[in-house]
């Protein structure tokens, strides 16, 4: 009973964040789409202990599929568990840094998970709820710094930080956006800074010593993306290279109406600083440059590890933590609102409402988009595994081959027409959806749905010349040809 009237006050919050996120998935779970890495995971079943070192992934599968560490197909209820983690981790965020109460504050919280670049980490059917315990675990120490015991959130910060190193290390640089935020909260709360300055230095000096275990002590992460640091005479200019790089692809994958949007929640959290500063005249503007300061950090830190990197990302899942920086903009924005007049109130509120909701529609288009594109993906699959078993009557036939599939199918018109308005939509699309070649959507679909057997090549690096070969049949959508038992399949994109 004791326990159920210290969790009674969070359960509408949560409930009510949870709605936001599920309600948003609707479409990417109808569309019921084997993103990427997922389709290996549905034919294999192999888990992530040797990719990057996801130990924590592993071991959350090995809980929710009932003790077995072979993945099986569990959705939609693994993206629920995902959106569950989600909700606790903005609950945690609105609650540290705001009202839990304020419906406003809830719903600007919803910035963390909804964000394009956030949205990517829902596609998954498998990684999924990794990814949201990976950010879960990058919040929860931030739930004992109330009472500023700075040896309790050295010791919870390390072990959550291991945790989200060894589930997906992208979300660690919510970890140091939020240290920020705490900075900045005592600022323009105008408490003892000296106070926070020191759970700083603990949970920077913390999360280093969370890196150098992760880099030192576990074996080095195998594969596709190279994890040199930038050398020591680089780092500088490194450094700002790759802060350059991060607000430029903000720039770049944002249409004008989400950029007005962030716009307008960026000036109306400045302006709130300054309206409802507690210090008076111009001292107001220290407010607004601590304010402008967090921004300017907060954006780069919640790159976290890869501003290191000598060849950073900027794919969409190595953005993951601006949804955070935006998040607590609005949170701080609306929360601190002391006006009872209601023209301030509602113009201060509706940006954040009016970000969310744009990204919550986006979030219906990305599903409709990838459900369409699987359609035709699905189409050429079937057609390309019919023309090949007329080809090849016999099943030791097909399977004695060495088959290389090159080109892709394209996007359908409707996908464009999407990417045309939200431009993000080719890195959530990408060529692994659209390509039928090495590690792509449709070459698991083709070699196992499909029931065909054969040698395959995947790389592409020695592409064969398909010129030089006999020509076995040269269709609308892709071209077969043969030399030397090696049989090679060219893709036309539809045009």
């Amino acid at each position: 009973m004791g326990v159920y009237k210290k969790i009674k006050p969070f359960l509408k919050p949560f409930l009510i964040i949870l709605a936001i996120y599920c309600v948003a998935m609707i479409a990417i779970w109808r569309a019921n789409v084997a993103y990427i890495d997922d389709n290996g995971r549905l034919i294999t079943g192999k888990g992530w202990t040797s990719d990057f070192n996801r130990y924590s992934s592993s071991l959350l599968s090995f809980l929710l599929l009932q003790m077995r560490f072979s993945l099986v197909d569990i959705s939609p209820w693994s993206q629920i568990v995902a959106m569950i983690f989600l909700s606790i981790a903005t609950l945690i965020v609105v609650w540290r840094f705001g009202d839990i109460k304020n419906k406003v504050q809830l719903i600007a919280g919803a910035l963390i998970g909804l964000t394009p670049f956030t949205l990517v980490c829902w596609l998954y059917k498998f990684d999924a709820p990794c990814m949201a315990l990976a950010l879960l675990a990058s919040v929860i120490p931030f739930i004992f710094t109330k009472k500023k015991n700075l040896i309790k959130f050295s010791v919870i910060s390390l072990i959550c930080l291991l945790v989200t190193l060894t589930s997906y290390q992208a979300f660690c640089g919510v970890y140091i956006v939020l240290l920020l935020a705490l900075l900045l909260k005592d600022i323009v709360e105008q408490n003892k800074v000296a106070d926070n300055l020191k759970t700083l230095g603990c949970g920077l000096g913390t999360m280093i010593a969370a890196a150098l275990f992760f880099i030192l002590i576990l074996p080095s992460p195998e594969g596709y993306r190279s994890t040199e640091m930038l050398a020591l005479a680089e780092l500088i200019p490194g450094l700002f290279r790759n802060v350059g790089a991060v607000f430029a692809r903000i720039w770049e994958v944002f249409p004008i109406n989400w950029l007005t949007a962030l716009m307008c929640v960026i000036g109306s959290y400045l302006v709130s600083l300054f309206v409802f500063s507690k210090r008076k005249g111009a001292r107001r503007l220290l407010d607004v440059l601590a304010g402008a300061s967090f921004f300017c950090l907060a954006i780069p830190a919640s790159y976290g590890i890869y501003l290191l990197l000598a060849e950073a990302p900027t794919n969409a899942r190595s953005l993951v933590g601006i949804g955070s920086v935006f998040a607590l903009m609005a949170i701080f924005t609306v929360n601190r609102i002391s006006s009872k007049k209601i023209l301030p109130k509602i113009a201060l509120c509706v940006p954040a409402c009016v970000l969310v909701y744009l990204f919550f529609i986006f979030a219906f288009t990305t599903g409709n988009a990838l459900a369409e594109q699987r359609k035709f993906s699905d189409y050429i699959n079937g057609e390309l595994a019919s023309d090949l078993t007329d080809i090849y009557e016999s099943r030791e036939e097909l399977a004695n081959k060495k088959v290389q599939i090159q080109g892709g199918i394209g996007y359908t018109p409707s996908v464009e027409h999407v990417a045309d308005l939200y431009p993000i939509t080719y890195d959530l699309i990408d060529d692994f959806q659209v390509g039928l070649s090495y590690l792509s959507w449709g070459s698991w679909a083709l070699r196992y749905n499909y029931g065909l057997e054969y040698n395959h090549l995947g790389s592409l690096e020695s592409a064969w010349n398909c010129d030089e070969m006999e020509q076995k049949m040269d269709g609308y959508y892709y071209r077969i040809s043969e030399k030397d038992n090696n049989v090679c399949i060219e893709i036309k994109e539809a045009k």
